[in-house]
Parts: structure tokens; C-alpha cells; sequence
């Protein structure tokens, strides 16, 4: 195993998209035991056995345990972290991709209460209480001697915003509201826990192929071919492309990075347009 990579990794939202992608990044990469954590326990199972295969192939053994969660539960998470540390002994890196698109685009002098709330839920007050109940876990945990002489650490976490957070999208106030108060947990939770040895970053990808991105583009696919041209790669992310960013965040490689929202979006925030989503909200 290469000195960087965390031993113990847990990903919440680990069953499809970007948090299947991290954890098949971090298996590829070395470490010892993994927490696949997810709303559907059958979609975290099947990425268990993904990850297991996976290693199987390089002879290199891995714990791997998949575990159901609500991230609106503070119950829940407080169970799932407790099991995972009697699991694993300890938590290096814990890691949060737990969200859902939009239903559609809504100006928000048209947006209803309950379409606000939906997306404050998952991924603010989620967002909330998985970075609390993270970082409690990691604080009970000793300082652990990090890899080339650097200073030792209890752990990493990291949060999945996205490009949402960085600036307004027209039609869809409710996720971006949403998406920069994760930010704003990152930003205040970095500061909070910088000399108990525990850092906190996020990435913020653009849009990203995969389940959440296909719903949408088949609610409104007029939009395909305008989030394209918003895009100067011509692209969409792959989910590898972001999650190899996220295991570089949480190895020791990146041990003095901390607060840091690093976007992944192919520079399209240069040049972004919001074009594509000018025209179904026009008057």
C-alpha cells in the first residue's frame, strides 16, 4: 500500500454515481478496510462486491461492509459510524456524496415550501449532521503518526458539493442554497478542527454522467444539447474524474489542504453562460 493512502475509508452514498466511483477509487488504491454506506442497502451491497472483485484481481485483501443509512437521521448516522468503528477500530477518511437532483426548474418566486425543503433536507441538514457526527467519531480517535514525517492527523473528511455552490443557477435555488450552506459548514467545521488534526474540504463538481444527471436530462432534454455547449470540455465529468480528486483530498498527499472547495468542472466556470437553463423559465 502507497504511504498516502488512508487504511480505513468510509463513503456515505457509496451505491451509485459518484460515491460508487469513490469507493472503487480508493479500493484501487490500496487501502485496508471500507465502509460502503447508502440509502439502499442492496445498492451498497452490489458495490461491496464490486470493490471486492476488484481487489481479487490484484491479490491485495480488503475489509468491505455495506450498511443502509438516512442521512436526515441523526439516529441513523450515529449508529452507522458507531458500527463502522467497531468494524474497522478506527475511521482515516469519511467521506459524504449523499444527494438527489431537482424535479425541475422553478424560479424561486414560484418555488413551493415543500420543493425548498426537499433539497434543504438531504443535503443541508443531511450534509449537517453526517459532518457532526463525523467529526465526533474522529475527535474520540488518537492522533495517528502520518506518512514522510508529516504531522499526525485523526482523519479527513470530505463533503460533495457542487458547481451549484460557487455561483447562482437560474431554476434551481432550492439545490443551490443548499449546495453553498455545505460549503459554508465545510469552510466554518475546517477552521473549527484545523489543530485537532482533522481536515475538512469539499469538491464541487459540474455536471456529471451518470443516474442523477441521466433523471434529469430525461425530464427536460431540451437541455442536453445547451448543457453541452455551457461545458468547455464539450462534456460531461466523468464519475472517475471526481472521485479521484476526492481520494487525493483524503490521502495524506494533500495534508495541507484544509477549507477548500476544489471544483471539478473541466474550466467551465470560465466561460459559464447559465444558458441552459435561460430558456425553459423565459417569460
Amino acid at each position: 500500500m502507497s504511504e498516502s493512502v488512508p487504511e480505513v475509508v468510509l463513503v456515505c452514498g457509496a451505491g451509485s454515481g459518484i460515491g460508487r466511483a469513490v469507493a472503487l477509487s480508493f479500493a484501487s488504491r490500496g487501502v485496508i478496510s471500507m465502509i460502503c454506506i447508502d440509502l439502499s442497502l442492496e445498492n451498497a451491497k452490489k458495490t461491496v462486491e464490486d470493490v471486492i472483485a476488484m481487489r481479487k484481481e490484484s491479490k491485495k485483501e480488503l475489509r468491505c461492509i455495506a450498511m443502509t443509512v438516512d442521512v436526515r437521521s441523526e439516529e441513523d448516522l450515529a449508529s452507522v459510524f458507531a458500527r463502522s468503528q467497531h468494524f474497522a477500530g478506527r475511521l482515516d477518511v469519511c467521506v459524504n456524496t449523499a444527494g438527489f437532483e431537482t424535479s425541475g426548474l422553478v424560479e424561486i418566486r414560484n418555488m413551493t415550501l415543500e420543493e425548498y425543503r426537499s433539497q434543504v433536507e438531504v443535503h443541508n441538514i443531511g450534509g449537517f449532521l453526517f459532518l457532526k457526527t463525523a467529526l465526533r467519531t474522529l475527535l474520540e480517535q488518537s492522533p495517528q503518526k502520518a506518512p514522510g514525517g508529516l504531522h499526525p492527523s485523526r482523519g479527513a473528511i470530505v463533503m460533495l458539493t457542487s458547481l451549484a455552490s460557487e455561483g447562482g443557477f437560474l431554476g434551481i435555488g432550492n439545490y443551490t442554497a443548499a449546495k453553498f450552506a455545505v460549503k459554508g459548514l465545510v469552510q466554518t467545521a475546517a477552521l473549527e478542527n484545523a489543530r485537532k488534526g482533522i481536515r475538512i474540504n469539499a469538491v464541487a463538481p459540474s455536471y456529471v454522467r451518470g443516474p442523477m444527471m441521466e433523471s434529469i436530462l430525461e425530464q427536460m432534454p431540451a437541455l442536453k444539447t445547451q448543457i453541452l455547449g455551457d461545458l468547455a470540455m464539450g462534456r460531461l465529468a466523468e464519475p472517475d474524474e471526481v472521485a479521484n480528486v476526492v481520494a487525493f483530498l483524503g490521502s495524506s498527499q494533500s495534508s495541507y489542504i484544509n477549507g477548500h472547495t476544489l471544483v471539478v468542472d473541466g474550466g467551465s466556470s470560465l466561460q459559464l453562460a447559465n444558458a441552459a437553463f435561460t430558456e425553459p423559465i423565459a417569460e
